[in-house]
């Protein structure tokens, strides 16, 4: 199994970075290394340029697009980890969504609809709020990012299934809470139902 993981937090030591760590130790525990496409790290521009737009209309990709089309391609897990900024992903995390899930390569238009182009592929959705769980349920929130990123993105693009986890107050819980929240993303990884990891 191949598997990416979409990183996007701009610190160096937060819950974000332990949650990647994570799920790094338990995919290789499983036998799997990740290919790591931390977003900051790589200076990713997230801007769909109208230079992006008209080579892509001229069917001519990019090469840093083609280069992050290749990999999700070549994978069968997609894990994203973010923090939820303004009941959404961190910009440079929406510019690769933007730019890399481009029209032809993860959806097409047919007359009967839109159809997921990424498909026999699943993927895993982790993300950290400062709200706690019953604020996201009051406000809406959490309905919210999971529908926007779930339904909107992934499954639209082919990805099933899609699990999505958010981890609440990260920043106000005891370090046992963050433990715990730990342990979760473990065994969220050892329920993947591929060959591998059974």
């Amino acid at each position: 199994m191949k598997a990416v993981v979409l990183f996007a937090h701009p610190g160096t030591e937060s819950f974000n970075h332990a949650i990647l760590g994570q799920v790094t130790e338990s995919l290789h525990k499983h036998g799997v290394t990740p290919t790591i496409r931390n977003l900051y790290e790589q200076h990713f521009s997230p801007i769909f340029s109208p230079a992006d737009m008209q080579a892509m209309e001229s069917h001519r990709t990019p090469k840093s697009i083609e280069e992050e089309q290749t990999i999700l391609t070549d994978s069968d897990l997609l894990i994203m980890i973010y923090p939820v900024w303004w009941w959404s992903q961190p910009a440079i995390l929406k510019g690769y969504i933007d730019r890399i899930f481009s029209d032809g390569f993860a959806f097409r238009y047919e007359k009967t609809g839109p159809v997921g182009l990424l498909t026999g592929k699943q993927a895993f959705v982790f993300t950290t709020t400062r709200e706690s769980q019953q604020e996201m349920q009051t406000s809406g929130l959490g309905e919210v990012v999971e529908k926007q990123i779930v339904d909107g993105i992934l499954r639209f693009s082919g990805f099933d299934p899609v699990v999505y986890h958010n981890f609440a107050e990260v920043p106000y819980v005891e370090e046992a809470i963050r433990k715990s929240y730990l342990q979760q993303v473990d065994q969220a990884i050892a329920s993947l139902k591929l060959p591998v990891l059974q």
